[in-house]
């Protein structure tokens, strides 16, 4: 059985293709975050699923899949405010999360449950907080529950005086004339500058060598950056960045006065609200595409484009639904009313078939969207 710390690298896609029977159970507990009688529950409701027809074939023993759940859920049963407590389980699997607004959840079948773990992947999406400070520069890496600054490389000045050591402004090293034989063979100064300049100067040098330190830690990533500073620093940063993720408008506020739990806290609700932003999360472009065909905002066609592997990009809000039953064979959509087939949760479908066709799947708030559009799909070439 794998470990939970060598699962930590697998990805969505390989989670969605671990042999079934696949357990995805998600347990809000109560006002104290306790879950003993939530997983009691869950565990009688799992084990009269897999007792169906179409599960116990698979010849699992019921008992040994359910026996670690119990054990890693009481180890961390208790975690008032830190989000629903997802676990997901079969036999190659045990992996355990801590996720913001999630629903609680039982289900067996033998996949796992795509939109939880969509929400899962985006809690412990990667990102990078750069804590702007004259005297200490960091750079930390972070998780939606994880914090940790890592060494400042080496070769790089962390603080303005190290710096100031190194490099002088280029205007002050432009305004140099060397001195004639009456006054040896040193140089004249003469630049007009007052200190407050030359400072910004050697302030924008040192954030340029921040830009090219931050570039060699993130190198071969695409985590965003979320500066914290001072307005006027963060600011000036602006000028010296050349990092593409870079996180628009960042945590204003002093970084000194913060320890890494301030700065992470402050630092996701900044990230959360930059890929909110129109041409953040969807393409700025959204009307354009739809007209042309390469994007829709309807689960009847973005279904059956999942399944043909057209979907390059799905995005839903957290709580979209839509209930029914699809024909891979006419490529239709029947809604729950108008068939006997048990419905099934069309959004977490097209989520599944748009990851398991090498698409992304991604869950983003109301006011991403385009209005009264619940889903919406970008679509690798028009039908």
């Amino acid at each position: 059985m794998t470990t939970t710390e060598e699962i930590q690298a697998l990805t969505i896609r390989e989670l969605l293709r671990a042999r079934g029977p696949c357990i995805t159970l998600v347990l809000a507990g109560d006002e104290m975050g306790d879950t003993a009688i939530e997983l009691k529950n869950a565990l009688a409701r799992i084990r009269e699923e897999l007792r169906k027809p179409n599960l116990d074939k698979l010849g699992m023993d019921g008992e040994a899949l359910l026996q670690p759940i119990a054990a890693a859920a009481t180890e961390a049963r208790f975690a008032k405010g830190a989000g629903s407590m997802v676990i997901l389980r079969s036999s190659e699997v045990l992996e355990i999360y801590r996720v913001r607004g999630l629903k609680p959840l039982v289900r067996v079948g033998e996949r796992f449950d795509a939109r939880t773990l969509v929400a899962a992947e985006a809690a412990r999406k990667r990102f990078a907080i750069l804590a702007l400070s004259q005297k200490r520069t960091r750079i930390l890496r972070c998780t939606g529950d994880s914090c940790e600054e890592v060494p400042f490389p080496a070769g790089y000045p962390s603080s303005l005086a190290d710096a100031m050591q190194t490099r002088q402004p280029d205007h002050v090293l432009d305004n140099r004339v060397t001195g004639g034989p009456s006054i040896g063979a040193g140089t004249v100064l003469f630049g007009t500058s007052t200190d407050r300049e030359a400072k910004g100067e050697y302030l924008l040098h040192f954030f340029q060598d921040v830009d090219r330190a931050v570039k060699a830690v993130l190198k071969g990533s695409e985590e965003p950056l979320v500066p914290a500073g001072v307005e006027q620093e963060l600011a000036l940063y602006r000028r010296a960045n050349t990092y593409a993720q870079l996180v628009e408008p960042g945590v204003a506020g002093a970084p000194d006065g913060m320890d890494g739990a301030e700065l992470q806290k402050r630092a996701r609700a900044a990230l959360e609200q930059w890929e909110q932003m129109p041409g953040n999360a969807l393409p700025a472009d959204l009307d354009r595409r739809i007209s042309l065909g390469l994007a829709s905002i309807h689960i009847h066609t973005i279904v059956p484009a999942a399944f043909a592997g057209r979907v390059s990009e799905f995005f839903f809000e957290a709580n979209a639904q839509f209930p029914g039953v699809y024909d891979a064979a006419t490529q239709e959509i029947r809604q729950a009313e108008e068939t006997a087939e048990e419905p099934v949760d069309l959004v977490e479908l097209a989520a599944y078939q748009t990851i398991a066709q090498g698409g992304e799947a991604r869950i983003v708030e109301e006011q991403a969207m385009p209005e009264g559009a619940r889903v919406c799909a970008l679509f690798r070439y028009a039908a």
